[in-house]
């Protein structure tokens, strides 16, 4: 990749559009080139157990699920799709079916056979080695790229045969060892990965492709999307539908927050064209979320004129934008002053406690803060008729908050004024703000912009004040409780993770600064857990790896004892502190 990157991802990102692409057929459906955004959910089943495979997966298409996939761990799984097809289109359902294959070249050659599509992990599809010396590393590269050729060549050459669709997968916690050597855990290592994988199809004039790739960490998935429409462009590639999601999402409001940011800062931009929202929970709950938050990401029809200079900002790396500290309300806002949460009241009782408002938001027209109500404003203010003061916190109120927001900022930043942004929604509490308020924030959030956030709920503060500290947490910009990073169950999991997760999160789920990674497998373990301070990880069956970071502390800890181990492993680094 080259050393500067400056091809953006959209036209214009005051007023983004759905991105244009190939259209993949996937039996009856169609994704990309236009067709809807498709709703995609996932069974917990092996294939070889037949029936609950079957059963789930009509469970899913019951409740509006437009593609399943179900995992194929093994050879005999990948037979085992056999019967489940023609079973699931004995009962008179159509909805295509896509196979998640990883480490098992010969599983994917087999599912091909009976679903429509199959989807095949760049990281560990085929072992292309590791450059071990410098000197070595070039050639060491590219002689795993020749290997990528000689095995995905035979295996997209099997799909078009048969009119399969194919989806490259790329997960951050499972990048190839090349990728690591020569990019280390980065965004670029997980667009090089699916860049070479997608150079195969180009060479076989081959479009049948969706692509994703995925994090357990949204600002790495907004990065890792925008990155690959830019460089599809930049190699005058096929413009390849993408599949978006954020892995380990967890349960309950914190992985649709996670999930609302993640999913929904991509869908505002238009690059999604099929999503899945991974929530450890029954796949069915997945499916009325994806479908929430497509309804309320809905890219705006009119086109915005913001006549405002280009924004500098670059869009693949996280950078906090540059503010100066104000004083606002008796608290230090912007600067290198962490995103402050307030509260819409006369006054606060500062109590220096996690998740407790740190200041008083009397109202927008409260003194020292600008107020933008609309595109009128920030062009104005662009053209020299409006004025901001040193000193005052800046918002903006109208509508298409992410697109506005980011227009005020570099019409800001061309004149060189650097005063704190305040982001603010007033809202009714109803689950369909609160997606959209998260994707708009967690949107502006991957950019570097917020210094403050208030959202204002009449009927709740209490709710709206969790709901801003919640936020900021999905977006990694600020951890006010224990974080979760969790998979949503499927055939490789050891462990039934829903009960294993919850029963961590009612003993340790009150500790302050501490991120917990449960994980059903290995697949994706080491990597998606990357930023998290302990792992519970499922080793074996009935027996647990407790990882410290990366690194597995304890293995093979039976299943009885792991949660007290996990504890233990804790307190003994003096982590356990409950605030």
């Amino acid at each position: 990749m080259p050393e500067t990157f400056d091809f953006p991802y959209v036209p214009n990102r005051f007023s983004p559009v759905r991105r244009e692409t190939v259209q993949v057929r996937v039996g009856d459906a169609l994704i990309g080139g236009g067709a809807p955004i498709l709703v995609q959910s996932m069974t917990t089943t092996k294939p070889k157990d037949i029936d609950k495979t079957v059963q789930e997966t009509l469970a899913l298409a019951n409740a509006g699920c437009e593609l399943v996939r179900i995992t194929a761990p093994t050879f005999a799984d990948a037979q085992a799709l056999k019967e489940v097809m023609q079973k699931i289109r004995a009962a008179g359902c159509n909805v295509p079916v896509s196979a998640d294959i990883h480490f098992q070249p010969k599983a994917a050659f087999e599912a091909l056979k009976w679903v429509e599509k199959v989807r095949i992990n760049p990281g560990n599809f085929v072992d292309t080695g590791i450059a071990t010396l410098d000197k070595q590393a070039d050639k060491d590269f590219e002689e795993g790229r020749e290997k990528v050729f000689e095995a995905f060549t035979p295996f997209v050459q099997e799909a078009r045969r048969l009119g399969r669709a194919i989806r490259i997968g790329v997960n951050h916690g499972s990048l190839g060892a090349r990728m690591l050597y020569r990019y280390g855990d980065t965004v670029e290592g997980m667009v090089e990965s699916a860049i070479e994988y997608l150079a195969v199809c180009e060479a076989e004039h081959f479009d049948q492709v969706v692509v994703s790739l995925k994090s357990s960490t949204p600002r790495v998935a907004i990065s890792a999307y925008r990155m690959l429409a830019a460089r599809l462009k930049q190699e005058g590639f096929k413009q390849y539908p993408f599949h978006v999601g954020v892995t380990e999402a967890g349960a309950g409001e914190d992985g649709r927050l996670k999930s609302s940011v993640g999913i929904g800062a991509l869908l505002i931009d238009g690059l999604a064209d099929t999503i899945r929202v991974s929530l450890t929970e029954d796949p069915v709950a997945e499916v009325p979320v994806a479908q929430q938050l497509i309804h309320v990401c809905e890219i705006p029809q009119e086109e915005l004129h913001y006549q405002v200079p280009e924004w500098k900002k670059d869009p693949y790396h996280y950078e906090r934008r540059e503010s100066t500290v104000t004083s606002f309300s008796g608290v230090k806002l912007g600067g290198k002053e962490m995103v402050r949460v307030g509260e819409a009241v006369s006054a606060v009782s500062i109590s220096g406690k996690p998740r407790t408002p740190e200041f008083a938001f009397t109202g927008l027209d409260s003194q020292g803060i600008v107020v933008f109500k609309d595109m009128f404003d920030i062009n104005a203010f662009a053209a020299g008729c409006m004025e901001v003061p040193a000193g005052s916190l800046v918002t903006y109120t109208g509508d298409n908050l992410a697109y506005g927001t980011r227009a005020l900022v570099s019409a800001m930043e061309a004149k060189n004024a650097k005063n704190p942004i305040l982001l603010y929604k007033k809202i009714d509490g109803s689950e369909d703000q609160k997606l959209k308020t998260a994707a708009d924030f967690g949107s502006l959030l991957s950019d570097g912009i917020g210094d403050a956030m208030v959202i204002e709920d009449p009927a709740d503060q209490m709710s709206a004040v969790a709901l801003a500290f919640d936020i900021l947490q999905a977006a990694g910009v600020r951890r006010s409780k224990t974080e979760f990073i969790s998979c949503p169950s499927c055939g490789r999991t050891l462990y039934n993770i829903q009960q294993v997760l919850g029963k961590i999160q009612a003993r340790l789920g009150k500790l302050q600064n501490v991120s917990i990674a449960v994980m059903g497998c290995i697949v994706n373990g080491t990597g998606e857990m990357a930023d998290a301070d302990f792992g519970y990880v499922g080793g074996a069956p009935g027996f647990i790896n407790l990882f410290e970071g990366k690194t597995c502390v304890k293995r093979n800890v039976p299943e009885d004892k792991a949660l007290d181990e996990l504890e233990e492993l804790i307190r003994s680094r003096g982590k356990y502190n409950e605030g």
